[in-house]
């Protein structure tokens, strides 16, 4: 599990992913300023997503804690089905 602590105090999103045609080159900016500089291809959009991608992570852990809460309260054994459907999930 990736551990989204180290994370905090990132650049605040929205980061946007600026192309030079001239350069060939990538630049992901924020409202804060430059994020990262001579990034090449899909890389460029990757990296632009960062802060999305995170949000994201956050928000299906605090999803899947919900859901262990409330199998605990009703008793299922949610470790044995999250082991026999891991590959699902």
């Amino acid at each position: 599990m990736i551990d989204i602590d180290k994370y905090e105090g990132h650049t605040p999103a929205p980061w946007t992913n600026e192309y030079d045609e001239e350069l060939g080159e990538h630049t992901i900016e924020s409202g804060d300023g430059m994020v990262a500089q001579r990034v090449l291809g899909v890389d460029a959009q990757l990296i632009a997503d960062a802060p999305k991608l995170l949000a994201e992570v956050k928000r299906l852990r605090k999803q899947l804690d919900s859901l262990r809460e409330f199998c605990h309260k009703e008793d299922y054994d949610i470790y044995n089905w999250e082991v026999k459907n891991i590959e699902v999930i």
